[in-house]
């Protein structure tokens, strides 16, 4: 039985994160169904659940250090940089919308057991996702995680904006899924394999002047079909919709998960796959980039309801995000700290949402935070720091990320792709800085009463803001962090 093992790579360590989050889920649902448990157990049942998440992907990188990048499970999973960093991201998100879940899953009554399942769940196939090595585990993984934020965006029954942003998701959802695994088979076609280093050897091996129309058309698919999920341009029209349809406390959860995973399974995939033949999709990707920075920016600045706001800025981000990934190994670098950075602002302003618009709302207008300062002076400075490393303003991660990433833009000879991203920074003084102006300066005869906030979350939106803060001031070891993601492809 040994000797099977070792054949088909067999190691529980590897997958010990998607199995605690997948156990947390059955656990909780054995103490809703078999054993009447109050809330505390169950909450207790969840944070537990995901520290023991955190230390399972601790595990990994003790794996890691001993047998270095390693294939598992006859080249299904795979351990490597970029799949620890993944990890250790969807961890912290988990972590940190933990409070934000638990009290909008709360809110729902009958249904906060299901509620926390369907994180968990979507939590788990996203860890999957960015652990697969093989096309068909990833596009299990993303479903996985995927079916369960459609059923997150639509639990709130009641609300009508919920049920629409719900069915949209899903039709949407579903036709981005039919397009990547169509893509994964062209690719199967042209090369009979599934494995993202097996796919780079058949390349290598034809040559890249060689390469069948059927593979280039595969990975277009398959890249078009990540797209959507992060909302990058042109695949983005559901992102403004579901944003605002959601219930806010959710939405930190299901913007984040997303776009870290497919984030980071389209850099592996351009740094391992197709490394050799990157060239042929730089027309594909400059205008998805320029797209994302010009639509993102035209439409942000013209919104009333700050949800849709953020949905519209992250379009920008993504594009901001992606120029990196398709600028080689140092322009992928810059990419893991602007995304890393990025999510600990995203998290932060939609915690603060939850607090000040309610764990279930949907519409949530810009005027509804006028005169947050008055009255609520942490939230207030809080939201400012977000908003501001958003907008890219000095002494914040926001800065340094957009100055390392245009920074490589520019060695790389890429002067459109900076040139466009310059003008959507100008553009996001705008747009970020508004919200702020409403929040602090502008006068109002109403101001926001005062809002009581538990001790757990001043901690967590202190620690959110203190590392958007420490990341613009020390960021040398998150930009060591990003260059050993990336260190074995330079």
């Amino acid at each position: 039985m040994s000797e099977i093992s070792v054949a088909i790579g067999f190691n529980l360590i590897v997958i010990s994160p998607t199995i605690a989050l997948v156990g947390t889920a059955l656990v909780l649902l054995f103490f809703t169904i078999t054993i009447e448990s109050n809330e505390l157990v169950k909450q207790s049942i969840t944070f537990i659940g995901m520290l023991i998440t955190a230390f399972c992907v601790f595990l990994k990188f003790g794996l890691f250090f001993e047998n270095g990048i390693s294939s598992y499970f006859t080249q299904k999973i795979l351990l490597d940089e970029f799949s620890l960093f993944g990890n250790v991201l969807i961890s912290l998100i988990l972590l940190f919308n933990f409070l934000p879940i638990w009290d909008s899953s709360k809110q729902l009554k009958e249904k906060t057991t299901e509620a926390i399942i369907l994180t968990l769940m979507s939590a788990s196939g996203f860890m999957l996702m960015v652990d697969s090595e093989n096309l068909i585990m990833l596009f299990i993984g993303l479903e996985i995680g995927s079916i369960s934020l459609y059923a997150l965006a639509g639990l709130n029954r009641g609300d009508k904006l919920s049920n629409e942003a719900s069915l949209k998701y899903f039709l949407l959802g579903s036709l981005a899924s039919c397009i990547l695994i169509y893509g994964v088979s062209l690719v199967y076609v042209s090369f009979s394999v599934f494995s993202v280093y097996n796919f780079a050897i058949g390349i290598a091996y034809v040559g890249p002047d060689s390469v069948p129309l059927t593979t280039s058309i595969g990975v277009l698919l398959i890249f078009i079909g990540l797209l959507f999920k992060i909302a990058a341009a042109p695949f983005q029209s559901w992102a403004p919709d579901v944003y605002q349809g959601s219930p806010t406390g959710y939405v930190g959860f299901m913007s984040s998960i997303a776009k870290v995973s497919s984030f980071i399974v389209i850099a592996r995939i351009c740094l391992v796959s197709i490394n050799f033949i990157i060239e042929d999709f730089n027309i594909f990707f400059l205008i998805v980039i320029i797209s994302s920075a010009l639509i993102g920016s035209l439409f942000a600045s013209i919104q009333e309801d700050l949800k849709r706001l953020l949905a519209y800025s992250g379009v920008v981000q993504s594009g901001f995000i992606l120029s990196g990934i398709v600028a080689g190994v140092n322009g992928t670098s810059a990419s893991m700290f602007y995304l890393f950075t990025y999510i600990l602002q995203l998290i932060g302003i939609f915690i603060i949402f939850s607090i000040i618009n309610g764990k279930l709302s949907s519409e949530f207008n810009i005027q509804s935070i006028q005169g947050l300062f008055t009255n609520n002076r942490f939230l207030a400075a809080s939201f400012c720091v977000f908003m501001f490393g958003l907008a890219g303003i000095p002494l914040t991660s926001g800065f340094v990320s957009k100055f390392i990433l245009l920074t490589n833009l520019w060695a790389y000879e890429k002067y459109l792709i900076v040139s466009i991203l310059l003008l959507s920074t100008v553009a996001g003084f705008y747009f970020y800085l508004r919200p702020i102006w409403m929040a602090t300066i502008e006068k109002t005869e109403a101001p926001i009463e005062t809002l009581k906030l538990k001790k757990s979350e001043y901690f967590v939106i202190t620690t959110l803001a203190t590392l958007t803060i420490f990341f613009g001031l020390v960021p040398s070891s998150l930009i060591n962090i990003s260059r050993w993601i990336v260190q074995n492809y330079l």
